[in-house]
């Protein structure tokens, strides 16, 4: 059973090799991510011009954060593995392992939200650990060791983001509704 299981994730390792998109995955995340909230931006009444400004302002703050996740990733392979690595050479390897957030924009559905998006992050932080044993060799022991603290930095960052655009739409939204019922 657990070597059919580390068998399947070493073809699934081979797979994501094979799409090799690089770092402009990134770019591409970060929209997805920001999109997830544009409902709450149209239920405020925003112009599209200012949807689009805090659509892309978002993104590339996310993609920014998949970046720092992606570096710390690879100081923490320096550092625990001994594998000298040139940080872009190796975010345009981990990069594929992002793809996954292409489809956070499902985050936006109603009651399942939540489950949808710890789902998405644990497939990218899944893909990374398998990248890592099938670019470098790294066991997934090891390998949950030199991605965890770049997946807490990434996790954080965006936990941030979203929690403040959020509340802050959510509470425009209830001041409106409120002042409507007057």
């Amino acid at each position: 059973m657990v070597d059919q299981l580390v068998t399947s994730l070493d073809a699934m390792g081979r797979l994501l090799l094979a799409m090799d998109s690089g770092v402009g995955l990134l770019i591409g995340v970060g929209f997805s991510m920001s999109a997830s909230h544009g409902f709450a931006l149209l239920a405020n009444r925003l112009t599209p011009r200012q949807i689009l400004l805090h659509m892309v302002v978002d993104a590339l703050v996310l993609s920014l954060a998949f970046l720092l996740c992606i570096l710390c990733h690879s100081l923490m392979l320096m550092v625990f593995e001994g594998i000298p690595l040139q940080p872009i050479t190796f975010a345009n390897r981990m990069g594929v392992a992002l793809w996954p957030g292409l489809l956070y924009v499902l985050v936006a559905a109603p009651y399942v939200s939540d489950l949808i998006a710890v789902g998405l992050l644990a497939w990218i932080h899944l893909n990374v650990l398998v990248l890592l044993k099938a670019v470098y060799g790294i066991p997934f022991q090891s390998g949950l060791l030199v991605a965890l603290p770049g997946f807490v930095v990434a996790l954080v960052l965006v936990g941030l983001l979203f929690a403040q655009r959020w509340r802050r739409s959510y509470d425009t939204l209830a001041c409106d509704v409120a002042s409507l019922s007057r």
